[in-house]
């Protein structure tokens, strides 16, 4: 494993693989091991600028930028 690979993530993946009784390899291991980048969450596509406008000028009526 590289450097990057956390000794948690490849302990956890050893361990699942020895449960299993099953022969493995180094690929097994780097598969269930290496890092996963995370996932971005999903757009709501149902806000557009006019909400954004309006939720902009409730903000500021509610602020006292100025005293």
């Amino acid at each position: 494993m590289e450097a990057t690979t956390m000794e948690a993530n490849v302990d956890s993946a050893l361990c699942l693989l020895l449960e299993a009784c099953q022969p493995f390899d180094y690929a097994e291991v780097w598969d269930l091991a290496e890092p996963k980048p995370p996932e971005a969450p999903a757009l709501d596509r149902g806000v557009g600028p006019e909400d954004l406008r309006r939720l902009f000028t409730i903000g500021l009526a509610g602020s006292e930028v100025c005293g």
